[in-house]
């Protein structure tokens, strides 16, 4: 069955879920149900916590009503007619008038004659369709609306789905050997990491046996750069805000910073990349030519603002190390050249650690959109130049890739190394 049919069976039995939720709590307020990748999840406002055994009569009652083979209806409504049909539901107001704000067509969606709600489709045309064996509600959680911490919190209900009840067997199977090799877990057990409220959330601390780890991949890393003509620096934490300005940054990453520090009536930042530290400290006397390719490299502390609600052990954090390097090149040449060198680099540490190009990451050419000047620096020329550049790049050195359009950085397009987890998601 192709995968958006699938994608049908997860958005209906949102649908499902709500209208079961619906019925053990009338007052309910809706959120958002999307499609997510192995399932689906619904927001809700509810009167009570909700336990394992909730989920189980949400189960019961979704596949009785997957028995009814309810059709879905779907049709346009104005957005009058849509505010005196959600008049109730406060969550789903909001969504009108942003909507309306951005010129959207309004839909709704009925499930048989049990449950409508504001939808753009992509349903099955009954229940009859979906495998009442093949899903499962899984698990609970918080989640702010709109994923804004200023907002509410609501009750998160995830639900995984697959075609087959086998496929879900198989997936459950994989999540249980995945719990045995949580990161998070492992941390605690092995003493390698700790993160600590009083400190602050996905602010991590490495214990020693997790320090000596870290050390000797720094060491590794640097070693190995430096064979392969890096110059290795130090430049500090935080910058003058008029640097990032400068560089271009700022205005599109302003929201992942953090805010400004006020010294001796000067605004400073947490750095969130070393990019302008770097191209200063290249600028800082006159270079020939003969210099050229210039490889500043380093292992940088990095600060970026993430909402709480997005913090995961130390796959995502608001401090970390990273280690970035920045080319200088005197000409398109050379810069193809150093490109296809540090892509030799990167496949050589991975191999060293055991990942398999393939198998466990993949290769993506991040596009950007000519027409979003908003997000990507405006050179139509230049972009094109360099997409052209990498993609020749990459059929060179024969490798697998995909193209991702609106998915490059705000100054130019870039290859991305797609890593797997343990899981065998990407992240």
């Amino acid at each position: 069955m192709p995968k958006s049919n699938l994608d049908n069976i997860r958005h209906s039995l949102a649908h499902l879920l709500a209208a079961a939720v619906l019925e053990k709590f009338p007052d309910a307020k809706l959120g958002i149900g999307p499609v997510i990748e192995d399932g689906f999840y619904y927001d809700f406002d509810l009167p009570r916590s909700l336990a394992p055994e909730d989920l189980k009569g949400f189960e019961k009652t979704m596949k009785e009503l997957i028995r009814q083979k309810l059709p879905f209806r779907g049709r346009k409504v104005t957005t009058a007619e849509a505010k005196k049909i959600f008049k109730n539901q406060p969550f789903k107001l909001d969504l009108i008038k942003e909507f309306v704000k951005e010129k959207k067509g309004l839909t709704v969606y009925e499930t048989g004659d049990i449950f409508l709600d504001l939808c753009r489709g992509g349903h099955v045309k009954n229940t009859g369709e979906i495998n009442p064996d093949a899903f499962v509600l899984d698990r609970i959680a918080g989640a702010y609306w709109r994923g804004n911490e200023k907002n509410q919190m609501l009750t998160r209900i995830y639900g995984v789905a697959f075609n087959t009840k086998k496929e879900l067997e198989e997936y459950v199977a994989l999540q249980e050997e995945a719990k045995k090799r949580d990161h998070r877990k492992i941390g605690q057990e092995q003493e390698l990491f700790y993160i600590d409220e009083t400190v602050g959330k996905g602010l991590p601390m490495f214990l020693p046996k997790g320090a000596t780890i870290r050390r000797e991949l720094e060491r590794f890393i640097v070693d190995e750069e430096i064979k392969r003509g890096y110059l290795h620096v130090l430049t500090p934490d935080l910058a003058r805000l008029e640097l990032y300005k400068k560089s271009g940054h700022y205005p599109y990453y302003k929201d992942s910073m953090y805010a400004p520090i006020v010294i001796d009536e000067d605004e400073f930042m947490l750095r969130p990349m070393t990019c302008p530290h770097h191209f200063q400290m290249y600028l800082s006397r006159p270079h020939s030519y003969r210099e050229l390719p210039m490889r500043i490299a380093e292992v940088a502390k990095l600060y970026r603002y993430e909402q709480s609600g997005e913090l995961t052990g130390l796959q995502r954090v608001r401090a970390f190390c990273l280690a970035d390097s920045h080319i200088i090149c005197a000409d398109e040449e050379q810069a193809v050249e150093e490109m296809g060198q540090a892509l030799d680099l990167i496949e050589y540490t991975n191999d060293v650690l055991g990942l398999k190009l393939g198998k466990d990451y993949r290769y993506q050419l991040s596009m950007g959109d000519r027409k979003n000047t908003k997000k990507y620096y405006k050179d139509d020329a230049g972009w094109k130049k360099a997409e052209n550049l990498l993609r020749k790049l990459m059929k060179r050195r024969k490798v697998d890739f995909e193209e991702a359009k609106d998915e490059a950085a705000f100054y130019g397009p870039k290859i991305d190394i797609q890593m797997k987890n343990v899981n065998g998601k990407e992240d």
